[in-house]
């Protein structure tokens, strides 16, 4: 896969676990997008709106707490997003049908290619 897919696009990683964290974000950054990290609820928020913000890669949970009011404001402002997950995500899926869904633990290909799609 071409990294120029990612060049100059600003990517928002949204992710609690430090070691699936730094795995998106490594990958993102190698690809060539700069990456904006949230590790917790109210950050994510505050980066969403981020205005040069190309697209997000959402995990379902932050510790105790569901992101699914960072998913909707993404989707108010038009940011495509994924979600990264190792829970059922079939209510996620119902709620935003156009949002890919990608199983913890995932490839850095996977990731990327997912990402790449919501980049088109």
């Amino acid at each position: 896969m071409a990294s120029s897919a990612f060049d100059g696009r600003s990517i928002l990683v949204v992710e609690a676990e430090p070691f699936a964290a730094l795995d998106v974000e490594i990958g993102l950054r190698e690809a060539g997008a700069k990456v904006l990290a949230a590790h917790g609820l109210s950050e994510a928020l505050y980066m969403a709106e981020y205005p040069a913000l190309s697209a997000a890669v959402i995990a379902q949970r932050l510790g105790n707490d569901n992101t699914a009011s960072v998913c909707r404001r993404l989707a108010d402002l038009g940011v495509p997003f994924m979600l990264y997950t190792r829970y059922d995500a079939t209510a996620a899926k119902e709620r935003w049908p156009n949002a890919p869904i990608v199983a913890k633990p995932a490839s850095a290909e996977e990731l990327l290619s997912t990402v790449a799609e919501l980049l088109h």
